[in-house]
């Protein structure tokens, strides 16, 4: 990973975390922050999370109304609904 493409952040770890997470680097001979990246992965493997997956979703549903000789008008009563909407 180049590290121009990186964002750096800041996290805070328990005393045990940090100790452990230093001899893991020390034993495998790892940076932290590596191992840091590799472990949010790992997490976002787990939870299924991509980046962009919103995107996908979106193109997904591209041409959905197509068909739909109400569609004007179906859209004009969602559109007047969020109007009234009090966020």
């Amino acid at each position: 990973m180049k590290k121009d493409s990186m964002i750096r952040t800041q996290v805070y770890l328990s005393q045990d975390q940090e100790r452990a997470l230093k001899a893991l680097a020390i034993s495998s001979g790892t940076r932290q922050s590596e191992l840091i990246r590799e472990a949010v992965d790992l997490l976002l493997a787990e939870k299924n999370v991509q980046p962009y997956q919103w995107k996908q979703a979106l193109f997904c549903m591209k041409g959905i109304w197509a068909d739909d000789a109400d569609a004007d008008n179906r859209m004009q009563s969602i559109r007047q609904e969020f109007d009234r909407q009090k966020w």
